[in-house]
C-alpha cells in the first residue's frame, strides 16, 4: 500500500521552528543591547577624555604662579604656611581681582576649580568657554607642588617650582544618584 506524500509541515516541526527562530531573534536583541552599552561607554571615555584635554590646553602656556605678583618657590612666601609675611596673602589661588576662569592668568589660579553646569561655569573648553548642553558633567581641577626628585611626593606650596596638575572628569546620568569618575589625566606644569 502506498502513502499518499506528506503536504506541510507537522504540529512538532512548527514548533521546533518558532523555537529556533525566537531564540536567534533574542540572542540578535541582546547582541545589540550590548553593542549600545559599549558604544554608550565609549562615547563617554572619549568626551571625558576631551574635556581633561581642554583643561590641559588651557593652562599649557600659563606661568606657574601669578606674572603681575611675581610669586614663586624664590618669593617671600612662607613655604609652610603659603602666606606673603609682609601681605598676609596667600598668592595661591585666583588673585583678588581674578573671579573665573577667564581672568585666571596662572595654573596655581586653577587649584580647587570645578567646572559644571548646575554650578553654571561649565564644562569649558580650552578658550574658556562653556560648553552647550554638556549636563551631567564636571571637570575637577588640583594643583599641588611636588618634589623635583619624587614626583609623586607633595610638598607644601612654594616650597618647591615644580607643580602637578591633576584634572578629574566626572559624569552624573540623568536619574544617578552621584556622578562616576571617568578619567584622570595628571601633568607636570612647565
Amino acid at each position: 500500500m502506498r502513502t499518499a506524500p506528506r503536504r506541510g509541515f507537522t504540529l512538532i516541526e512548527t514548533a521546533l521552528a518558532i523555537v529556533v527562530i525566537g531564540v536567534g531573534v533574542l540572542a540578535l536583541l541582546s547582541a545589540q543591547v550590548a553593542f549600545h552599552q559599549q558604544n554608550r561607554w565609549s562615547t563617554h571615555a572619549s568626551r571625558a577624555m576631551w574635556l581633561a584635554n581642554e583643561l590641559r590646553e588651557t593652562m599649557m602656556n600659563l606661568p606657574r604662579h601669578d606674572p603681575v605678583t611675581g610669586h614663586d618657590a624664590a618669593a617671600n612666601v612662607d613655604p609652610l604656611t603659603g602666606v606673603d609675611p609682609e601681605t598676609g596673602l596667600s598668592p595661591w589661588g585666583p588673585e583678588a581681582n581674578e573671579f573665573d576662569a577667564g581672568d585666571w592668568d596662572d595654573v596655581d589660579d586653577f587649584d580647587g576649580a570645578e567646572f559644571s553646569a548646575p554650578l553654571g561655569n561649565g564644562p569649558i573648553d580650552a578658550s574658556r568657554r562653556v560648553v552647550p548642553d554638556l549636563d551631567g558633567w564636571i571637570q575637577r581641577v588640583r594643583v599641588y607642588a611636588v618634589d623635583p626628585f619624587d614626583i609623586n611626593a607633595e610638598r607644601p606650596r612654594f616650597s618647591t617650582d615644580l607643580l602637578r596638575v591633576e584634572v578629574i572628569v566626572l559624569y552624573q546620568a540623568p536619574g544617578a544618584d552621584a556622578p562616576e569618575e571617568l578619567t584622570r589625566l595628571d601633568w607636570l606644569a612647565p
